[in-house]
């Protein structure tokens, strides 16, 4: 039996219409050995009424609301600092997970010496046409270079997200790690060339696990000169973290 703990962090901001679906997917997990951290964004809808109902009702689900709408990545910081679980990771409020999605990184992390688990996702319409294909399932396990060509690859089923990784909280804590809060956009990419600079082996899995539901109204999905900006501070990160990270194993040769 798997005895270590995933904490699980939900961030979430006007979705009302699909946080009950997110929640009820984790309900319905086949590993029991997690708890979920639901941070609320300052929602104006009835969010933060639905979320509050489901913590009366499980002892294990938390929920932290934001007195004012901070962005994405404050709110994850906001869970990170409340998670006390061996190993962390993120759900959207409007997207959904399979039943054995926390079994998947529990498992492997239980059996393998890794820093990182992944597994794979469906990108999917709001009318649940699912967007790219899963063909044959893959597994590997790399190490801080390849997988960071993999984080900031634009294709492929490891990328900048989140939501389908899992990491150990140790080395987030120990190395202080947070997400950038003046970024709206690949924020979540910084953070895991951040991370896995200061880790040593990766477990890469393309088993989907996660549903990713792209609608219109997503920030990734709106076009504004301010996302520019972000894309190219978020470029600057990522490459200075990377040339630093070269520098400083050059230095432990």
């Amino acid at each position: 039996m798997v005895r270590n703990k995933l904490s699980i962090i939900m961030t979430a901001y006007n979705v009302a219409d699909y946080i009950s679906s997110s929640i009820d997917s984790v309900i319905a997990q086949t590993n029991r050995n997690f708890d979920l951290i639901i941070v609320d964004d300052c929602s104006t809808d009835q969010t933060q009424k639905i979320i509050r109902s489901y913590a009366q009702k499980y002892d294990w689900i938390s929920v932290i609301c934001h007195a004012q709408n901070f962005g994405v990545s404050t709110a994850r910081n906001t869970g990170l600092k409340n998670a006390d679980g061996e190993f962390i990771t993120f759900i959207d409020g409007d997207d959904w997970v399979e039943p054995d999605y926390v079994e998947h990184f529990l498992e492997v992390f239980s059996d393998q010496d890794v820093d990182m688990v992944t597994c794979g996702f469906f990108n999917e319409t709001e009318s649940g046409k699912v967007k790219n294909k899963f063909t044959k399932r893959q597994i590997s396990v790399v190490g801080r270079e390849e997988v960071t060509k993999l984080i900031i690859k634009m294709t492929g089923t490891v990328m900048g997200y989140t939501w389908n990784k899992a990491y150990v909280r140790s080395t987030i804590e120990e190395h202080k790690l947070m997400f950038q809060t003046d970024l709206d956009l690949m924020e979540d990419q910084v953070f895991n060339v951040e991370y896995a600079a200061h880790a040593r082996k990766f477990y890469l899995d393309n088993l989907p696990l996660y549903h990713y539901i792209s609608r219109k109204e997503s920030i990734t999905n709106r076009f504004a000169m301010e996302n520019v900006r972000d894309i190219g501070v978020a470029r600057m990160k990522v490459y200075k973290t990377i040339r630093e990270s070269t520098r400083n194993e050059k230095k432990q040769i």
